[in-house]
């Protein structure tokens, strides 16, 4: 089995930055599309929800983010763990695997928890003031999301 802590663990810190804005937006894009779908009150409009999936899509899906001073691009190796991350999504999510549904929840928790709070923090930081396709206050759905998982590695387990 492959030991995804190290995996993350090895990565540069430019690629750690890279992936945290990455997570930040899919995770934004799953907040804003499923509360479109179950006509949450706090929804966005069809417009702004079919706006910010195509950006965010389009980031996954071209492991490209363009900001407004630079555009991220992620390396073969990353994409390609990326991309091995992503199947398991889509077969959990879309295909109703409840193995790979939970390897994913796994692998996403350990990429979270490595990445850190100051990093996914950073990473709302600059879309917002990078990006226009995801109206900036809804980058804290992501954030919010993302941080039930993060792990107090300073609170004492010997309870």
């Amino acid at each position: 089995m492959k030991d995804w802590k190290n995996v993350f663990e090895n990565l540069t810190e430019k690629e750690k930055r890279n992936l945290a804005i990455l997570r930040v937006l899919e995770c934004t894009n799953g907040i804003i599309q499923y509360s479109y779908r179950r006509n949450d009150p706090w929804a966005l409009s069809i417009e702004d929800t079919r706006k910010s999936m195509k950006f965010s899509m389009s980031c996954i899906k071209n492991m490209q983010i363009p900001l407004k001073e630079e555009t991220i691009t992620f390396g073969d190796d990353l994409a390609e763990t990326f991309g091995q991350i992503r199947d398991l999504y889509v077969s959990g999510t879309k295909k109703g695997n409840k193995e790979d549904f939970s390897e994913f929840m796994r692998i996403s928790s350990i990429m979270i928890n490595v990445l850190g709070k100051e990093r996914i923090l950073e990473a709302q930081k600059v879309l917002s003031q990078q990006i226009c396709d995801i109206p900036p206050d809804k980058l804290q759905w992501g954030v919010d999301y993302m941080m039930q998982f993060i792990v107090d590695e300073t609170k004492n387990n010997s309870d």
